[in-house]
């Protein structure tokens, strides 16, 4: 009858298969229905459609029942809130029962989150991204004042520098920006990346400092072919001034590591000028030394070693330094001499203030003023005094020291000026003496100073060393004499070296160079960019426009490297 009336579609989609009983109920349908087709007689179509009918009726009974849950849903469904249902579908939650629902009040539409910024990359361990070719210049917020200014624009250079030198010379001893390659002068330990640490963080360049941290992490090694002279000045140093300035402890870690191969270069009490960690008990010299020791290398350990002995608790180091005052004091009676053999102890060579013995003056006032040594002190006391009596001059207005009897001055004597302004007693000749170093860069000129003068006798200063090698000890002077006065004339001679130096030294594409020819108005550029450039020259000049409270002279302590150490 269903079939005939074409219900058949109609009564199967009503019951859903899906349902476990269905699929027993629809075939017996079927059945019945196929049935009254073929049965035609009128006697027996009644009783079939009864029949078909009460089948009916228990299909019906059977599906209400089976599908009650169903039908309370659907009915459940279309009586809540229509929003209730369309948060429940995307939250894909199943209704619950009739009891716990309640009609929520509308919720406010949520605010957009805001785009997240993307995070900076990580700095590689290898090697850190490269610098661009065209470095930009920094942009001060807010107009700044004369000496910020300044300051400022020194700030940039060491990061142009130090740019150059990243993209170029990664893990180089020192750079050279105008063939944009480097150079490993130490034996390839990243020279230029211990020494500029200090700069960096200083001068707040904290992308370059943390790719220069996480070279020493990963990369710094410490072996091979060693001066013991400039690694103790410039890598241990670097790497304890780190440490001071930041207290990360991979720097004292590091610095430790430094601080025991240098330990070899003590088989007696004058150490060795160059140790080999590949030639177990190698003691040699520099190849133009003679088989001695330099005076310099052995009167320039002193800071760097009690340093490590205090922030390491072992004295090894400090011992050593102990052992080398007693020696001094053996040798009080007259100035310093350049050459020592360190396995007879006789001093040999030339009496000066120059490059060989300066610095062995230097670190005695300065180990008094660290620790308060006394036999130090008084070693400085005696030597000072040598030095003033017998080998200040004054020609016209022009104040100098006669190194080794001669009118000459090197540009590595300059210190001296800010020695004696460090020491107090001779403040009046350390100054004298500084503004005859700074006139070696303006009465040229260029601006920039000779390595060597001459000084005539009527004050003249004329050049005996046409060359420029980026050298700090003027700016230190220079340095010293204006915290210690605040006359405004040494920020203007800062000034003038530092506008020089970036016209004449600076490479386009960054860093900056060695140049000759520095009596023409145009000198000529060579190619070498010294790590003592980004670490001691660099640091002075800025500091030299920084307030006082920046690396206070009553707290720190510069090394000669111009690394500043704590004073205990």
């Amino acid at each position: 009858m269903f079939k005939r009336l074409g219900c058949t579609r109609i009564l199967e989609t009503f019951i859903n298969p899906k349902y476990k009983y269905c699929p027993l109920l629809i075939p017996t349908l079927k059945v019945y229905m196929a049935k009254g087709n073929y049965k035609h007689n009128k006697q027996r179509k009644g009783r079939y459609f009864m029949a078909t009918c009460v089948l009916f009726i228990v299909v019906v009974v059977v599906f209400s029942v089976v599908r009650t849950n169903d039908f309370l849903k659907k009915y459940i469904e279309h009586t809540v809130n229509e929003k209730v249902r369309a948060h429940l579908r995307t939250e894909h939650h199943t209704l619950a029962p009739p009891t716990q629902l309640t009609r929520p009040k509308p919720e406010p539409k949520p605010k957009p989150e805001p785009k997240p910024k993307p995070e900076p990359a990580p700095e590689p361990k290898s090697k850190p991204k490269p610098a661009p070719e065209t470095l930009p210049a920094l942009k001060p917020a807010s107009k700044p004042t004369k000496a910020e200014s300044i300051a400022l624009d020194i700030r940039t250079g060491m990061q142009r520098a130090f740019q150059a030198y990243m993209r170029d010379a990664w893990k180089a001893d020192e750079y050279m920006p105008v063939q944009k390659r480097g150079t490993n002068t130490f034996g390839g330990k990243g020279l230029t990346i211990i020494d500029s640490l200090d700069t960096l963080y200083l001068m707040g360049l904290q992308d370059e400092f943390n790719a220069a941290q996480t070279f020493v992490e990963n990369d710094f090694r410490f072996e091979g072919h060693i001066n013991v002279f400039e690694n103790n000045i410039r890598v241990l140093g670097g790497l304890l001034s780190a440490y001071v300035l930041t207290d990360k402890q991979v720097f004292l870690t590091k610095a430790k590591e430094v601080g025991e191969v240098l330990l070899r270069a003590f088989p007696q009490r004058i150490p060795c000028g160059v140790i080999d960690t590949r030639r177990p008990g190698y003691c040699g010299s520099q190849s133009w030394a003679g088989g001695k020791s330099i005076n310099a290398e052995i009167g320039t350990l002193s800071l760097e070693f009690v340093t490590l002995s205090k922030l390491t608790g072992d004295a090894r180091w400090s011992r050593k330094i102990d052992a080398l005052h007693l020696y001094w004091k053996e040798h009080d009676s007259n100035l310093l001499q350049m050459n020592i053999d360190p396995r007879t102890e006789q001093m040999s060579g030339p009496a000066t203030i120059g490059g060989g013995i300066d610095s062995t003056y230097e670190y005695l006032n300065k180990m008094h003023i660290m620790t308060g040594d006394a036999l130090a002190g008084d070693l400085y006391k005696t030597f000072e005094k040598m030095i003033v009596d017998r080998m200040f001059v004054k020609y016209g207005d022009t104040v100098f020291a006669k190194a080794a009897g001669s009118d000459d001055v090197e540009h590595l004597g300059c210190f001296v000026g800010g020695m004696l302004l460090l020491g107090q007693r001779e403040s009046s000749k350390g100054l004298g003496f500084t503004e005859t170093c700074a006139k070696m860069y303006t009465s040229n000129p260029s601006g920039i100073a000779c390595d060597k003068v001459r000084i005539q006798h009527d004050g003249g200063i004329h050049c005996v060393n046409d060359i420029y090698l980026l050298r700090p000890e003027v700016v230190e002077s220079i340095f010293y004499a204006w915290r210690f006065t605040h006359d405004q004339k040494w920020r203007d001679y800062a000034e003038k070296i530092w506008k020089a130096i970036a016209k004449h030294c600076e490479v386009p594409t960054g860093g900056f160079t060695d140049v000759r020819h520095v009596t023409r108005a145009v000198p000529e550029k060579l190619d070498k960019q010294e790590s003592w450039f980004l670490a001691e020259t660099m640091k002075y000049l800025w500091l030299v426009f920084q307030p006082d409270e920046v690396l206070p002279l009553d707290q720190y302590v510069f090394n000669t490297e111009c690394h500043p150490l704590k004073i205990w």
